[in-house]
């Protein structure tokens, strides 16, 4: 029976730790302290944050980074252009996550890097300390919207004893290593409210590419901006949606969907500005017919 036991119990820990880690985007560090006297300004610690929180999640099972680079080279292809000139809409961070696949997004900031003074009354002699403090939090992004979904905070100190002959003060590398402690102490707390709000969404999934005739264009599902055509293996949850589809100088496109599978939509674009031999050739291209003053269909292909 005790064996019996000891199997089901190595099972369940087996399926638990078997799940899929989380891909997680990492966004830069912000700074939020008012600056304190220390060798390294917090401006410049704060810099380095995102490194020192990749150095903690790359130590994590649970977790799978994806390339800043990739990341950077994203927003670049997302800026999109009208005829060749930047259209006033500014693709967010959020698009760029979707595009990569990301589940979340971790955001970090530095709450204070401060220093505070301590006197210890040992015996009639007295102890002057220098106090330093680092505290961080970070913030979990849903990367479907942009919404905080878990946070999270972590802090470290190190006490430094002075005297009248010798006073002594925290290089770069010892505060560094201060915001390494105080990372280190966030993230699984973190991970424990990820895994308590992922665990309540089980809602089916499934992925979508989306193309037009006329790419670039923007696209919305749900009143949200999710990227630029074309769209591929974007990951959105089963059921009922609103997309909508739209590029300057063109009609708007937005349609009520119900998608239950995977699938691939085609949207025939046409311009504002359309005499009826044009828009019957927009419509041949397509293959589709329509009755006069509506608008085109989308072409959907579910995908087995």
């Amino acid at each position: 029976m005790k064996k019996l036991f000891l199997l089901t119990a190595i099972a369940l820990v087996s399926s638990s730790v078997s799940a899929e880690p989380l891909r997680v985007l990492l966004l830069d560090f912000e700074n939020a302290s008012s600056g304190a006297a220390v060798l390294t300004e917090p401006a410049a610690v704060a810099a380095k944050g995102v490194y020192v929180l990749s150095k903690q999640l790359l130590d994590n099972e649970n977790f799978v980074l994806v390339d800043r680079r990739e990341f950077v080279s994203q927003m670049e292809k997302m800026k999109l252009t009208d005829a060749g000139v930047a259209t006033p809409v500014k693709p967010t961070f959020v698009h760029a996550a979707q595009q990569l696949g990301a589940d979340v997004i971790l955001r970090g900031t530095l709450l204070s890097l401060s220093e505070g003074k301590e006197t210890v009354d040992q015996g009639g002699y007295r102890t002057d300390f220098t106090v330093l403090t680092s505290r961080v939090a970070l913030e979990a992004l849903d990367a479907k919207d942009g919404s905080v979904i878990a946070m999270s905070e972590g802090s470290s100190s190190r006490k430094i004893r002075q005297t009248a002959t010798q006073q002594t003060s925290l290089g770069e590398d010892e505060v560094l290593a201060l915001l390494d402690t105080a990372v280190a102490q966030a993230v699984p707390d973190l991970q424990k409210a990820l895994e308590s709000r992922l665990a309540t969404s089980d809602q089916p999934k499934i992925k979508i590419s989306i193309k037009t005739t006329d790419d670039p264009a923007m696209v919305e599902i749900d009143g949200s901006l999710v990227g630029s055509t074309p769209l591929d293996g974007l990951e959105i949850s089963a059921g009922d949606h609103v997309l909508r589809v739209s590029k300057a100088g063109y009609r708007d496109i937005t349609r009520r969907v119900v998608l239950e599978k995977d699938a691939s939509i085609e949207v025939p674009m046409m311009r504002v500005e359309l005499d009826a031999l044009e828009q019957k050739e927009v419509l041949k291209e397509a293959d589709l017919h329509i009755i006069e003053g509506s608008e085109p269909d989308l072409i959907i292909h579910n995908i087995e």
